[in-house]
């Protein structure tokens, strides 16, 4: 994360933990700085916003619900939720899946949030160090941002060595995790895209994704796997959104 989006990240949450849980607050948990809008700030009932043409903007409320406004809009940001009674646990837990402390794990050198992310918190993405929640016994699939090109994925289990070489086709922003390749709770792995200049590892936990929610995400964000909690705010926020 570049450091004025995480100067604002600390500002805005700082700011959330002296106010308290504020009457009609939507929390922004779309990747959207880029438009004035960064992931973390409060917005309140009502607040008029500008999302321009080919950008959106997600929100999540006090009552977990979301709204994704999809530019071109100009208008006010409306919650759904507005003037029911709120859980108090909702804020809080966003607070604790978008907060910018960075753990000790092998996931710790990727810029949580930074780049292209997958639309499904259950694809694996390849392109950088992290940790992935997987669930077992399930067809785990890769995931690449820019699949334009055809090319071969080279697979490899750290502690043992095995290795696959995995033929991506062209346009396929997806593949199934190799067949060759044990798939375990714990372990490492390597992945290169032949021609590339770096090595993404990831370490593979055996935990449930599950259906988008709240509690879902913070799972995510407690196991270590913050890319796909974020991934999972923002499906909260198309699930419920216009």
């Amino acid at each position: 994360m570049r450091l004025p989006a995480l100067a604002t990240m600390v500002f805005v949450l700082a700011c959330w933990t002296a106010a308290g849980a504020w009457a009609g607050a939507l929390v922004v948990v779309s990747d959207s700085a880029a438009i004035g809008y960064a992931r973390g700030m409060v917005l309140e009932d009502g607040t008029s916003v500008k999302v321009p043409a080919g950008e959106r903007l997600a929100l999540i409320d006090e009552s977990g619900r979301g709204v994704m406004l999809r530019g071109p809009y100009d208008g006010p940001v409306k919650s759904p939720s507005a003037g029911a009674p709120q859980p108090a646990a909702v804020l809080p837990a966003i607070k604790a899946i978008l907060d910018p402390a960075v753990s000790l794990s092998i996931g710790a050198a990727r810029n949580v949030g930074d780049g292209p992310q997958p639309p499904d918190p259950k694809l694996v993405d390849v392109s950088g160090d992290a940790t992935v929640c997987v669930e077992p016994g399930t067809t785990v699939r890769l995931w690449r941002a820019t699949p334009t090109r055809h090319a071969t994925l080279f697979v490899t289990r750290l502690s043992t060595g095995e290795h696959a070489d995995l033929d991506w086709p062209a346009n396929e922003a997806t593949v199934a995790w190799p067949a060759s390749i044990h798939l375990v709770d714990g372990e490492s792995y390597q992945f290169a895209l032949a021609g590339a200049m770096t090595k993404p590892r990831l370490l593979v936990k055996f935990v449930s994704p599950g259906d988008p929610s709240i509690a879902s995400a913070r799972r995510l964000s407690d196991a270590g796997c913050r890319n796909q909690a974020l991934t999972m705010l923002e499906a909260i926020a198309a699930a419920d959104g216009h």
